[in-house]
C-alpha cells in the first residue's frame, strides 16, 4: 500500500489540476485560530480559479464557525459534513444524514490529501465510470495501481478506496442497490477511475461484461 503522507500533495495538484494561474490569498489574522493544515490548503489552493473539487464544497475560510465544539469546514451538496474539533483540531468529524457526528480514523492532514485525490478521480480529463463492475473484475481493473492506505469514511458509503499510479487515480466503493432503501449491492462495486491521458485507459477495453461510462 502506499503510505498517504508520502504523496506529496502540492506536486498531485499541479500534476492533476494543471499549474497555478492566480496569485496566493493570505488569510486574516482572524482565520489563525484554524488548524495548520487547513489553513495551508486555503492558500494553497486559493491559486487556482478554477475550483480544484466538485464533489464536495469548502466553506469560505472566514465563514468557519464553531457550533458545539466543531467547526465545519467541507459540506457535499445534501446533507453530509465535515468538521475539527475544537478541543483537538487535528481531529476530523463526519457529520451523517441522521444528524449524528462520528470521528474519522484520519487526522486533518491525511484527510485533506484523501479528498483532494478522490475529487481527482472524478474531476480527471479523461474517466470511466460503472456503477456495477462485478467484484470478480477488480482485480483485472486495478492491476497497474495500488491502494493508498487512507482512513475509513462513511460517506458516500462505507468502504471505499483509493487507488494511484502515476497518471491514475481511482475510487472504488460497494454498489448500490437499484431500490430503496438503497443498500449494498451484494458481489458488485461502483468504479471511477480518472485518467491525465486517455492512452492509460485502453487497458478496459480487455475487461469482460464492464459497461463504462466514458469521458469522450
Amino acid at each position: 500500500m502506499i503510505d498517504p503522507m508520502q504523496i506529496d500533495l502540492a506536486s498531485f495538484v499541479r500534476t492533476w489540476h494543471g499549474p497555478a494561474d492566480a496569485a496566493v490569498v493570505k488569510l486574516p489574522p482572524s482565520c489563525d485560530w484554524l488548524p495548520a493544515p487547513l489553513k495551508d490548503w486555503y492558500e494553497f489552493s486559493s491559486q487556482w480559479s478554477t475550483p480544484l473539487m466538485t464533489l464536495k464544497e469548502m466553506k469560505p475560510a472566514d465563514q468557519v464557525a464553531i457550533d458545539c465544539g466543531r467547526a465545519i469546514f467541507l459540506e457535499d451538496f445534501g446533507d453530509q459534513a465535515w468538521a475539527f474539533d475544537v478541543e483537538d483540531p487535528l481531529v476530523v468529524l463526519e457529520r451523517q444524514s441522521t444528524g449524528e457526528w462520528l470521528r474519522l480514523s484520519e487526522g486533518i492532514s491525511e484527510f485533506i490529501v484523501h479528498n483532494v485525490m478522490q475529487e481527482s478521480a472524478y474531476m480527471a480529463p479523461y474517466w470511466r465510470s460503472c456503477v456495477e463492475v462485478p467484484d470478480v473484475q477488480l482485480q483485472q481493473i486495478l492491476a497497474p495501481m495500488n491502494e493508498v492506505a487512507f482512513g475509513d469514511w462513511f460517506w458516500p458509503r462505507p468502504g471505499h478506496r483509493i487507488f494511484f499510479a502515476e497518471g491514475l487515480v481511482a475510487d472504488i466503493g460497494p454498489a448500490m442497490e437499484d431500490l430503496a432503501p438503497w443498500g449494498i449491492k451484494a458481489g458488485y462495486s461502483e468504479v471511477q477511475i480518472g485518467a491525465l491521458n486517455p492512452v492509460s485507459l485502453t487497458y478496459l477495453r480487455e475487461v469482460q461484461g464492464v459497461e463504462w461510462a466514458t469521458s469522450e
